[in-house]
């Protein structure tokens, strides 16, 4: 069973079918994930100049000291195998007579990102889900509007999961589990995020006692389109676009981003962020404005969606600046598992941004996310296929889940997290929002767990006392910990 249809559960069916059945089930439309909204692209190398070495050692830099180094030679020993693998499934990238097209973005020494206009992971799913409905083998079974509300446990094994559809209750019995549910940046009040995307499988896996690691680190993207009027998410603005060559302004129009390492406005994402708010806080402003005017490329050709969104604003990229805010956008930590994709639990694995294998640290490399779904989305399906051979199949009860619609807490836990437990953090707010948070009823199942992944989140941070990648405290400003400190603080806090 996997639950999640991105780009990490799509990669796990691909290999998944070819031992065995399999049921995809998928919370909404098989086309709402996170992977729909990547404009960026997928970091891989190509350029001739370029070295896997390379790719390694940014993705290290970016991770601020708590990358786990296993995970980080995976991630680029076979990103270049499963890239491949993706243009022979027919996923088209940008070319030019040259051949694929690679792009620039933070914190990335060469150019290694490959992309198909400003809509890379809508680009990705649809390849990858065609190829799998032309190459399911007939051992696919997909379910889609299908909630999980629980996992099915029994003496330490996870056996499949109790799903809701269409008001109705039904149980999918498996002798392997793969959650590839998403992050939980829905927490935030300003976030990139579709709204369905809320930290369920972390939240299944949690209370199943599965491990959890790293839940503080929340990156923070630091360009997404500032318009006041309330919104769902907020529309990105891809880094790939101060990777061609756009830079940052305040609202009086000046430069504000020191040099950095000779990137400038491409220094790593949390970097970029902190000093965002602070020219706010220092011109009183609500954002800051992003030139486009001095990358030369053609804007309307080479990001048709960012030129689009701003259109409807009523902004021209070609003379105006464009406001923008940061929001948060990626969640590095969830749950705690091998390089296999193996959690704690027999039987269930996790891979994507709900799984936690160490590989972004304490800040994600840009475009390293769809690799990390496409890479280790397989490896979890080959482990399962590996693993699942002679298992009981599950002979215990099975109790319909209760289920409470009766508050709408959403709101609340977005103004506490956005507040008090944002981009910049202390401990007087940190305990204030966990005070908060644990005061508020219980809810829907999906409210819940934004709940549970909130309170993850904030004992977390409150746990480290520090200033590391994307998790910063004024009360501890500095670094402290050495090495992969929270590789040896799993908890279920």
């Amino acid at each position: 069973m996997i639950v999640g249809a991105g780009i990490a559960g799509l990669s796990a069916a691909i290999e998944a079918v070819k031992g065995g059945r399999v049921a995809l089930a998928h919370k909404g439309s098989p086309n709402i994930s996170s992977t729909q909204l990547a404009q960026g692209g997928i970091a891989v190398v190509m350029d001739k100049t370029d070295r896997p070495a390379f790719h390694y050692r940014d993705t290290l830099y970016a991770g601020a000291g708590l990358c786990a180094k296993k995970a980080v030679r995976v991630l680029v020993a076979e990103s270049i195998p499963c890239v491949q693998e993706m243009l022979e499934m027919g996923v088209f990238f940008d070319r030019d007579d040259n051949g694929l097209i690679l792009g620039q973005e933070a914190a990335h020494s060469h150019r290694r990102i490959l992309h198909a206009g400003d809509s890379t992971g809508a680009e990705v799913e649809r390849g990858m889900r065609q190829f799998l409905q032309k190459n399911d083998r007939g051992n696919l079974t997909l379910y889609s509007q299908a909630q999980c509300l629980q996992l099915l446990m029994e003496r330490g094994r996870c056996h499949g999961g109790i799903f809701l559809q269409d008001g109705r209750q039904f149980v999918v019995l498996a002798r392997q589990t793969i959650l590839a549910t998403g992050g939980y940046v829905q927490i935030f009040k300003y976030n990139t995020n579709f709204s369905g995307l809320s930290g369920d499988g972390i939240a299944l896996a949690y209370r199943a006692g599965a491990k959890i690691r790293d839940l503080e680190f929340v990156q923070f993207h630091p360009t997404s389109l500032y318009d006041p009027r309330p919104h769902e998410s907020q529309f990105l603005i891809s880094e790939a676009v101060r990777g061609e060559g756009a830079v940052l302004r305040n609202v009086l129009r000046r430069r504000f981003m020191p040099d950095y390492h000779s990137y400038a406005e491409l220094a790593p994402r949390d970097v970029v962020t902190r000093a965002i708010v602070s020219e706010m806080q220092k011109t009183n402003s609500d954002h800051v404005l992003l030139d486009f005017t001095t990358a030369a490329i053609d804007i309307p050709a080479r990001f048709p969606s960012i030129y689009r969104q701003c259109q409807d604003l009523r902004i021209n990229v070609a003379k105006d600046l464009v406001p923008v805010v940061p929001a948060a956008h990626y969640s590095m930590g969830g749950i705690a598992t091998d390089i296999h994709g193996r959690t704690n639990i027999r039987g269930l694995l996790a891979c994507g941004e709900c799984a936690s294998t160490g590989v972004h640290g304490a800040n994600r490399l840009a475009s390293n996310s769809l690799l990390e779904g496409l890479v280790f989305g397989r490896r979890a399906a080959a482990a399962a296929l590996q693993d699942r051979s002679g298992e009981k199949v599950f002979a215990g009860n099975i109790d319909e889940v209760k289920i409470n619609r009766s508050a709408n807490i959403r709101a609340a836990i977005q103004e506490i997290m956005w507040r008090q437990a944002g981009i910049i953090r202390t401990q007087t707010g940190l305990t204030a929002a966990l005070e908060s948070l644990q005061s508020l009823p219980d809810s829907s199942p999906e409210e819940n767990n934004l709940r549970l992944c909130a309170k993850l989140c904030v004992r977390g941070a409150l746990r480290r006392k520090e200033s590391r990648g994307a998790h910063y405290r004024t009360d501890y400003p500095r670094r402290k910990w050495p090495g992969r400190s929270s590789q040896q603080r799993t908890s279920n806090i």
